[in-house]
């Protein structure tokens, strides 16, 4: 009797192996079907060109980067100097502000000196004329008055009360009077 042995293969234990085989052909199409694959081939088969070719990578990327972290400095060192010019203009400017606002501060109290000067001497000019021209024309006009009653009283001609109406106009009008005759 012949026995048959078969083997049964389960459907999920065939897929690690389809897609090992997948990559591992995409891997070998590739090496040997692409221009760049050959290029990888050729460098895993002359590693001292692939040291070199990493070493000059290595010297791009520093000299980039040195171009790159430059343009940065530069970048933050424009503006630094930006920031630092406008602030020294904010200075300038709240300087002269401050020395405008002391001028006209100073203007100021001159120009009011001056009126009070103006005031105070505008105001001894009036006393003084008080003193030297009305005080004495008062006296002239009382002296003045008191004659002329004198003599009216010493003719007879009327009373104190009684006053003419004829000379100078005298600065204070004596509201009691009555004219007469």
């Amino acid at each position: 009797m012949e026995t048959k042995i078969t083997k049964t293969t389960n459907g999920s234990n065939v897929w690690p192996y389809v897609i090992a085989g997948s990559a591992i052909g995409g891997a070998i199409g590739y090496l040997f079907m692409t221009e760049s694959g050959r290029k990888i081939r050729y460098s895993m088969t002359h590693p001292d060109q692939l040291a070199d070719d990493l070493e000059d990578a290595r010297y791009f990327v520093e000299r980039k980067a040195r171009v790159v972290t430059d343009q940065v400095h530069g970048f933050f060192n424009k503006a630094k100097t930006g920031i630092e010019e406008g602030q020294l203009a904010y200075r300038e400017a709240e300087k002269k502000y401050i020395s405008q606002a002391r001028q006209v501060e100073t203007k100021n109290n001159e120009i009011t000196s001056t009126v009070h000067k103006s005031v105070d001497n505008f105001s001894r000019a009036a006393v003084s004329i008080e003193h030297s021209v009305l005080d004495p024309m008062c006296e002239m006009a009382a002296l003045y008055r008191g004659v002329e009653r004198g003599i009216r009283a010493f003719f007879g001609k009327g009373g104190p009360a009684q006053t003419i109406s004829e000379g100078p106009t005298p600065i204070y009008r004596d509201t009691t009077r009555v004219v007469g005759d």
